[in-house]
């Protein structure tokens, strides 16, 4: 007996019903109690289902389509990714810090998994300078030879170079391309010289829907939340 079902209210009820009314076996009693019982447990169940559709951390299937729509309007969408991964990326676009570079970042951790690599070459945070000590001396975490970027530029104002890891694959479920271990195209065989096919295999094209975080979630999450004005040189692997 379980919480809610038609057993378990149909107990409730008995409990509550004076003992003095009815002999403790009472068929006609228990019937009807028995029928309002499996009403009573079919709306529970309802109650249970749409009390976690009425908040974004338990809500699941389509209803997490809804929550996108209602808040975001068609400008975010799916694309294939399971409710986990796509409840983040609506958590991330609306409640997260936006319009910054650690806004950027948080999303982008929030729904990859791993902190993305962020290069400014106009930011000498990023890029470290010649002798960045008083006395002419490098040394430190920054300076020529133990810089944690790269060579800065002030004719790159406003760009910012970025590595994004995907983490969760993404993709056409169960399905391999070219040169895959376990299926896909198989390239020529050893023997015969003959390319073939092996496993699952299928032709994909631009409307087919893919699982998991996809590179455009991953644009749409920069187009988000990335400073103003800033032009975003983006590679994902």
């Amino acid at each position: 007996m379980a919480t809610g079902d038609s057993n378990d209210i149909r107990s409730r009820v008995r409990k509550l019903l004076p003992a003095r009314w009815f002999a403790w076996t009472a068929p006609n009693r228990d019937a009807i109690l028995g029928g309002l019982s499996d009403l009573s447990a079919w709306c529970y169940n309802w109650i249970i289902y749409a009390r976690a559709q009425s908040r974004l951390a338990t809500a699941y299937s389509f209803w997490l389509d809804i929550w996108c729509n209602d808040f975001l309007g068609r400008a975010l969408q799916r694309n294939g990714a399971p409710d986990a991964a796509f409840a983040a990326l609506i958590k991330a676009t609306i409640l997260k810090e936006r319009v910054t570079r650690q806004g950027m970042s948080t999303a982008l951790t929030t729904l990859t998994g791993t902190p993305p690599w962020i290069f400014e070459p106009w930011n000498t945070g990023d890029t470290s300078a010649y002798s960045n000590s008083a006395n002419g001396m490098a040394y430190g975490q920054m300076g020529y030879g133990v810089g944690v970027g790269g060579y800065g530029s002030m004719q790159y104002p406003g760009q910012v170079f970025m590595k994004v890891l995907r983490g969760a694959n993404s993709g056409v479920p169960s399905v391999e391309g070219y040169g895959g271990y376990s299926g896909g195209y198989a390239g020529p065989d050893t023997v015969s010289g003959q390319a073939g096919l092996v496993g699952a295999v299928e032709y994909v094209g631009s409307y087919t829907r893919l699982a998991g975080v996809t590179d455009q979630m991953i644009e749409q999450l920069i187009t988000y939340t990335r400073p103003t004005g800033t032009t975003v040189w983006l590679y994902i692997y």
